[in-house]
């Protein structure tokens, strides 16, 4: 079993959690890394890795199926949000080489992406959504009607991790805000409430979540949870899954939901593994086995809500010190 990991940067931990599982499989397996940078430290966790050109360059995504032929790869799992979408649109050209792209649906992706047409997407599913505006003379008219009250929350459509947030206290502060803005803002009723992440794992063949684990969010920084408590509630599991099953989603799932007055809210979905899975892999979820499982052409048995309520993750730094050969090429890298 041989998964290649793309745009790895930072997610060290990630490459390890592959690691430990596929050494313990009876048949073995290799983790593969690629990135664009031979500073991202996550290449020099795993087996074998490879410096490639940015994906926007011509000729990128020939260059992956030339690794996954030399490395066997049986799946290729993408990190990174625009890889994502990369991945999701041109899944049948792994597919016809017997390799499993670990990514949803091109719609699901696509449609998660777009942060106002999620929203969209949870109010026809008649799914519990914070009020969301496009724009100011929309966010104007929702306050006429009572939908929204300030502050609000602010942030791109196509937003990544907490780039370009803010919160709006006044109408004055809002506009300044969207006519800074040409590619135009989401304004969202500010939650004041628990916030809550979800890591959930949907089944290649089942289509259906087979894995939750839930965290309440203690602290966040730079986007990521940094420490969090392990949550158990059965009618969020509900929500969680109905939620999925509105969606071609495949492979691992984060997502993000606030409870406010008892009340719980979907707020986004990353078709992606998120920065605080390690918490549920330290639970006892094994998202990397359950990959494994898929690529190797069986379905994972249910494991919704396997875990110990009330376990604290707490992350800190970390570093790798290494001599670098060959203006940044190590022994086991390769450029292609």
């Amino acid at each position: 079993m041989t998964i290649l990991v793309l745009s790895c940067g930072t997610r060290n931990k990630l490459i390890r959690f592959f690691r430990e599982t596929l050494s313990a499989r009876a048949e073995g397996g290799r983790v593969i890394a690629a990135d664009c940078s031979p500073w991202a430290p996550a290449l020099y966790e795993a087996d074998a890795w490879y410096l490639v050109e940015r994906m926007t360059e011509p000729g990128y995504l020939d260059h992956l199926l030339e690794i996954c032929r030399k490395e066997r790869v049986d799946a290729v799992l993408p990190l990174f949000e625009d890889e994502l979408e990369l991945i999701a649109d041109n899944r049948e050209k792994f597919e016809r080489e017997g390799i499993w792209p670990v990514v949803s649906g091109a719609e699901a992706v696509e449609l998660c992406r777009d942060k106002y047409r999620f929203y969209r997407h949870l109010v026809k599913n008649g799914l519990p959504a914070l009020t969301t505006c496009r724009s100011l003379e929309e966010a104007d008219r929702a306050v006429e009607e009572g939908r929204l009250s300030y502050p609000v929350f602010v942030k791109p459509v196509r937003g990544c991790g907490s780039a370009g947030i803010a919160v709006a206290q006044d109408r004055q502060m809002l506009k300044t805000l969207c006519d800074h803005s040409p590619e135009g803002l989401l304004i969202q009723q500010l939650a004041v409430g628990e916030e809550f992440g979800a890591d959930l794992y949907v089944d290649r063949f089942g289509g259906k979540p087979v894995s939750i684990f839930v965290k309440k969010k203690v602290r966040m920084r730079a986007g990521e949870t940094e420490k969090s408590l392990s949550f158990w509630d059965r009618e969020l599991f509900e929500l969680i899954e109905r939620t999925a099953a509105t969606l071609p989603l495949s492979g691992p799932v984060d997502m993000d939901l606030f409870r406010m007055d008892g009340r719980w809210y979907v707020s986004e979905i990353n078709p992606r593994f998120g920065g605080g899975y390690p918490h549920a892999w330290h639970c006892g979820v094994n998202f990397p086995a359950m990959i494994a499982e898929n690529a190797a052409g069986r379905e994972n048995p249910a494991a919704v809500g396997e875990y110990e309520p009330g376990v604290a993750m707490m992350k800190y730094s970390d570093e790798i010190v290494r001599k670098m050969e060959d203006g940044g090429f190590g022994a086991n890298g390769t450029t292609i």
